[in-house]
């Protein structure tokens, strides 16, 4: 049996496009070759050490893909396809299944091999960053000077594999976006995305870490409050939502609720609803809807009172930041 081909990730890709943005900003767009299969690839060099990778790819045959970095510094990928299985220079493994993500640290002798099968499904969104922005950005995380010294000892370090939440979901349905990345405008609204996606991840790593410890009842109770902003982030356009709805769809008093909330989040539930209606809002605005179907999308009935608490969080009205986008 004829063994599958092993290839360097960069030797897959047939480069299609370049496009450099304001401040040097690179984005390279590709196909993978035709014999080796179908479908694209974005690398999108966001400057001060950042980058951003989307793979969607369907191999035609067995392979395996290699790829290496002799640049020290932390990965986020997220998995929105098939289950993949890593390979690391010291032959052990780890299966990322499909809805999951991991980060991880890699030294400057990185290697990985990653196999595939024919038709299986690669869709991946990959963050990366160097070390010492990582460092900066990681300091609420536990025992990170652990994993850089397992990094340079093995060439690379897992200390996260999660499933993803709703929040990470939306945002990374919106990363995945190819128009984002050819529009200089959209480019930009983009670049927020992917700093709120790693700020994000990065503190819920540093609350998982923190609540690692925690007896099997404060178990429950944390996954209660999970529950109910979890509710919040996929339910906030329901304009009847209730404290009582989500206290009830997440087991959990509504006295306890609305106390311990504030204390895990730092923000009251009815705050976080308007918190995410006003941020959804806000991307609307960049569609092609009236301020009147905008405000019915998120939740409110009435356009005025949208309006007003719009302003008061963002500093402008929503038809004025409508104004500013198409006169950008």
């Amino acid at each position: 049996m004829k063994p599958p081909i092993k290839i360097d990730y960069r030797a897959s890709i047939d480069i299609t496009k370049k496009i450099t943005h304001p401040f040097s900003r690179e984005v390279y767009m590709g196909k993978m070759k035709e014999e080796l299969g179908e479908g694209s690839g974005i690398w999108y060099d966001m400057g001060h050490g950042i980058a951003l990778a989307v793979r969607e790819f369907v191999p035609r045959q067995e392979m395996v893909i290699f790829e290496q970095s002799d640049v020290a510094g932390a990965v986020f990928i997220f998995n929105l396809g098939s289950d993949l299985r890593f390979v690391f220079k010291d032959q052990k493994e780890h299966l990322l299944k499909k809805n999951r993500f991991l980060v991880g640290l890699a030294s400057t002798q990185f290697y990985v091999e990653t196999p595939f099968s024919s038709g299986q499904v690669w869709s991946t969104l990959t963050t990366a960053m160097k070390q010492e922005l990582f460092l900066e950005l990681a300091t609420p995380i536990k025992n990170i000077q652990e994993h850089l010294k397992e990094a340079s000892k093995h060439s690379y370090s897992i200390f996260q594999d999660r499933s993803i939440d709703p929040k990470q979901l939306e945002l990374l349905r919106y990363l995945q976006k190819r128009d984002s990345y050819e529009e200089t405008l959209e480019s930009i609204h983009l670049e927020s995305k992917a700093t709120e996606l790693i700020h994000y991840t990065i503190e819920r790593m540093a609350r998982a870490l923190d609540d690692s410890s925690l007896s099997a009842l404060e178990e429950g109770w944390l996954s209660s409050l999970e529950r109910a902003r979890e509710i919040i982030l996929q339910d906030y356009h329901n304009p009847h939502l209730s404290i009582k709805e989500i206290a009830y769809r997440s087991a959990i008093n509504e006295c306890y609720l609305k106390r311990d909330f504030k204390k895990h989040y730092g923000m009251t539930i009815l705050e976080m609803i308007q918190k995410r209606r006003l941020e959804v809002a806000k991307e609307l605005l960049h569609e092609r809807l009236t301020l009147k179907e905008v405000a019915q999308e998120v939740g409110y009935r009435h356009v005025g009172h949208f309006s007003k608490l719009f302003s008061e969080r963002f500093g402008i009205t929503p038809s004025d930041y409508k104004k500013e986008l198409r006169n950008f």
